[in-house]
């Protein structure tokens, strides 16, 4: 198989009158919301590490309800990543507002199968943390290298 076979796993994901398909969150994306949601992330990342609720999934022990917790907080303190993440995973990066409009219901379900997605993908939530940590701290040094 060469690379232009490859087509990353999609599913479809409905909305009252509609559907549309999501995949896995790549590097590209990844890269991408971080950079744009850098603060909100570096605030979630570091209440759940010190909650243990990171180390908890991280070592299995983690339930529905702290994925659930994650997904609420997000929700409450940056509603302008889901929409991000949602238009991402849709390959429709410009349709962030519209996203943000969609039910709640419909959100929620599109971040749960968007994070499935990716961490089927990617092999893992442990892998998954320490990529997004790696790139984290990449561009917070790079961001002070060029405010210094």
């Amino acid at each position: 198989m060469s690379l232009s076979g490859f087509k990353p796993k999609t599913e479809t994901v409905k909305y009252p009158d509609g559907d549309f398909a999501v995949r896995g969150l790549s590097l590209d994306d990844i890269t991408s919301l971080v950079a744009l949601h850098y603060a909100a992330l570096s605030a979630l990342f570091d209440k759940y590490i010190a909650e243990g609720v990171a180390a908890a999934v991280l070592e299995g022990a983690g339930n529905d309800d702290d994925v659930t917790q994650v997904i609420m907080d997000l929700a409450q303190q940056a509603p302008a990543l889901i929409a991000d993440v949602i238009a991402h995973a849709a390959d429709e990066r410009d349709q962030a507002a519209t996203a943000r409009l969609l039910p709640i219901s419909t959100q929620v379900e599109a971040i749960e199968t968007v994070l499935r997605l990716t961490l089927l993908s990617e092999g893992g939530l442990e892998k998954l943390v320490a990529t997004v940590t790696r790139l984290g701290t990449q561009l917070q040094a790079v961001t002070e290298d060029r405010a210094a």
